[in-house]
């Protein structure tokens, strides 16, 4: 293996590492060099059972603008190994509760179906290329949107293709919060760091929101964030950014809403809101939403709130 190479590290992972019960003296070698074997910690027991490690990690470094630099790096595997069967963002809460980089979290993830996976991801000091036994994360990746605390919840976004590689696969839908004022600070995390992870795994996000039977907003995430209205009674301010166009007497507003590192997440989620509720959307149980997924996936929004 080439521990320079991106592709070839990759191919070693997935290829060519046989890491038997992830247990005993046989998987130390493998921790030579930049890779690293990570231990299961007692209060990981309960997913890992017997195994004494519950992956093998090579970190890999970003240099310049990180979702760039990603993308590259995504790239790289996919072309190496095949494409990804799950991509997405992990949000502010990552795997096994570790913190995800101010950035974004974006993730690539290739499955054998009870055995091994293999995850690109964003770390606090780069990313990283992850070979795991695939049921623990999934069974303590349940458990988090099950029992977890609302502050730890895993959040951003999952895209799974519908293959045999995800054969078996059970993901938590989003989840929702009971009051308007809880909204802001959950739609901020997400939509901050949004465009930096599309750009970075090289999908794009799309949701409607609906009041009642109404579209009211769209947001959709590619090289940048932009926020689409149809308003009724939100009148956008002279200078708010809010550019006005007409398709077959359909009035709408676009908001150029930033690309990566640019979103402030902060005020655009109070503007939304404040926008959801002037268009009179009276409470949460009247917000939908319709997510487009991409030709044969499905998309999930884990941390939007609603």
């Amino acid at each position: 293996m080439r521990k320079d190479d991106t592709a070839d590290i990759a191919r070693w992972l997935w290829h060519e590492v046989d890491p038997g019960d992830w247990s005993g003296e046989a998987l130390r070698p493998l921790s030579e060099g930049r890779s690293r074997l990570v231990p299961v910690q007692e209060h990981e027991r309960q997913y890992a059972g017997a195994r004494e490690f519950r992956g093998l990690v090579v970190p890999l470094s970003l240099a310049g603008e990180p979702s760039t630099a990603f993308r590259q790096h995504a790239e790289a595997v996919e072309n190496a190994i095949g494409a990804a069967n799950s991509v997405g963002s992990h949000g502010p809460t990552g795997p096994w509760y570790e913190r995800s980089p101010d950035w974004g979290a974006p993730f690539l993830r290739w499955r054998r179906p009870g055995t091994e996976s293999l995850e690109l991801r964003a770390t606090e000091t780069g990313a990283e290329l992850s070979l795991q036994p695939t049921e623990p994360y999934e069974e303590w990746r349940q458990a988090a949107f099950e029992w977890g605390e609302p502050s730890q919840l895993p959040g951003g976004f999952v895209i799974e293709y519908l293959d045999a590689a995800n054969e078996g696969l059970s993901t938590p839908g989003g989840w929702r919060v009971p009051r308007w004022a809880a909204v802001p600070p959950l739609l901020s995390a997400f939509i901050r760091t949004l465009p930096a992870e599309t750009c970075a795994i090289g999908r794009n996000v799309s949701v409607t929101v609906f009041g009642g039977n109404r579209q009211v907003l769209a947001i959709h995430s590619a090289e940048r964030l932009t926020v689409v209205g149809w308003f009724k009674y939100f009148v956008p301010g002279e200078g708010s950014g809010w550019s006005q166009r007409v398709e077959r007497t359909v009035r709408s507003w676009t908001l150029d809403a930033g690309g990566p590192g640019e979103v402030d997440g902060d005020w655009l989620a109070r503007h939304l809101v404040e926008i959801l509720r002037t268009e009179k959307v009276s409470s949460l149980a009247k917000l939908g939403k319709h997510v487009r997924s991409l030709e044969n996936a499905h998309t999930v929004l884990l941390g939007l709130g609603f």
